[in-house]
């Protein structure tokens, strides 16, 4: 027959014992161990026994704890708040929890008495102001002290904790390599799903712009850099120098200027508020962020716009429908004179479409399969993206701005339709890519244009870059309270 331990059901408290007499009657080492916590808790301690280890004899000479040397007496238990049964025999033991309950003591038993006790002492860690309990109710005391024990390897951990960046942009990997690790939503969701189970990391979010892939996260260094996540992330497949790991300040610098739209290919861009907010709303919805990553998110916004408040001057602050525009009006001859397909009809989308409009270019606007609300009353055409083949062999110009898998516009669909005499410009503004670079290199009077070749464009554009960098690390650094503030959080140094 198997042997059932028994079970209560209990309830978890922190009891305040700090300079309030409890006794512990039981020198060995049961005992002893009672007696530590007891005196980590700050209680007067006083031990009953004939006899102790060695290590409560020292406790009783240094003064730390009151030694009896003597059996229990009913009247040892006068004035304590608590008492612990921690003998070697069940019967003594038994004496103990009655003569408790009558002086109404809390008792506990350290044997097989405890569950007619009043109390039980979970297995505990403590770790500076830290103090964590595990408790089955009386289940499984193995299970506790696994738990227990597992934690505490870990624990110290928690005093590196700080953020973590890591990641790739159009800095170290050009885009048609970069687009591999741009995470649809289903493969953020399988990504974000092995990191959860990654030891030392707290919270985290996922950032995928049109040049940038970056785990942000909340973290232990020892689990930073320990090589999983970039597995995880398959950084492991890249050179050193083609991914970027930053730690600590650092991080948090870097994620300010990010949210700033500094680190962007088009120094300014503003589109990427939105994509970290929609970032850390994903985190927080799949259980990936929490008041942490809220935080930071917080911090990052308000340190952004200081940013751009203090570098407007100085910078040509420019969406990329503006840069876009800017490239077609200097680069494409006549375009005031040419038929123009503006393919999205998102914030890019329109923003174009607007830009052109007011310009007097001939435009034809293509959606996917809702309409765009309130277009302009004299569009040459207004078409879904199944009707392509129709008019791309009569537009001059193709600007893609959508979100697909696959390209729109590809070499194997489209070849026949784009083998004509006058050039055509394809531009393809979309993370994957909305265009099929193959085009551009097989077939004649075809120019592909993506966003690399056109933020590269325009940031020679500008020349201001080194100055702004520098204003951007002296408006963070007036803010370094506030990251401080983050890690001392983590850190438990609140």
């Amino acid at each position: 027959m198997r042997f059932e331990r028994p079970k209560r059901k209990t309830f978890p408290l922190n009891a305040m014992l700090e300079d309030r007499k409890v006794v512990v009657v039981g020198g060995g080492r049961v005992g002893q161990r009672k007696v530590e916590l007891l005196l980590d808790a700050g209680a007067d301690v006083t031990l009953v026994c004939p006899d102790c280890v060695a290590e409560l004899g020292e406790l009783a000479v240094s003064g730390a704890v009151k030694w009896l040397s003597k059996r229990f007496e009913d009247g040892d238990l006068q004035s304590a708040a608590m008492v612990f049964a921690c003998t070697d025999d069940k019967y003594v033991n038994r004496h103990i929890l009655e003569v408790a309950k009558s002086a109404h003591v809390p008792c506990c038993c350290a044997d097989g008495n405890w569950p007619d006790g009043d109390f039980v002492t979970p297995a505990i860690l403590r770790d500076g102001q830290v103090l964590i309990s595990v408790s089955t109710s009386g289940k499984s005391c193995r299970q506790s002290r696994l738990i227990k024990d597992n934690l505490s390897k870990h624990l110290s951990s928690i005093a590196s904790s700080d953020l973590l960046v890591l990641g790739i942009s159009h800095e170290q990997v050009a885009m048609e390599a970069r687009v591999a690790y741009h995470q649809l939503w289903r493969e953020r969701e399988t990504l974000g799903a092995m990191i959860s189970q990654v030891w030392g990391v707290h919270e985290f979010f996922l950032l995928n712009t049109c040049n940038r892939v970056e785990l942000v996260a909340a973290i232990a260094r020892e689990s930073a850099t320990s090589g999983i996540l970039r597995r995880i992330m398959r950084f492991d497949e890249l050179w050193p120098d083609q991914y970027y790991m930053k730690f600590g300040y650092d991080a948090y610098e870097h994620v300010c200027n990010v949210t700033a739209g500094i680190r962007s290919q088009t120094p300014g861009e503003f589109h990427v508020v939105s994509q970290v907010k929609e970032a850390v709303d994903e985190a927080c919805a799949r259980g990936w962020g929490g008041s942490i990553i809220r935080e930071l998110c917080d911090t990052m916004l308000k340190v952004s716009r200081e940013i751009r408040r203090t570098v407007e001057p100085l910078l040509d602050v420019t969406e990329i429908e503006e840069v876009c525009m800017r490239y077609m009006l200097r680069d494409i001859r006549a375009l005031s004179q040419k038929t123009v397909l503006v393919a999205g009809t998102g914030v890019v989308g329109r923003g174009l479409i607007d830009g052109l409009h007011r310009r007097g270019v001939c435009c034809i606007w293509g959606y996917h399969a809702n309409a765009p609300a309130d277009p302009p009353d004299d569009l040459q055409g207004l078409i879904q993206f199944d009707e392509l083949d129709r008019v791309l062999p009569d537009v001059d110009v193709v600007v893609s701005a959508v979100d697909v898998e696959s390209p729109l516009i590809s070499h194997d669909n489209h070849q026949d339709l784009l083998k004509r005499d006058s050039p055509v410009t394809l531009i393809d503004l979309g993370m994957p890519r909305n265009i099929d670079p193959a085009l551009g290199r097989e077939i004649k009077n075809v120019e592909v244009v993506d966003l690399d070749m056109l933020k590269n464009w325009h940031r020679e554009s500008t020349g201001t870059l080194e100055k702004v960098m520098n204003l951007c690390a002296e408006v963070v650094e007036r803010n370094r309270s506030a990251y401080e503030r983050i890690r001392d959080s983590m850190q438990g140094e609140l």
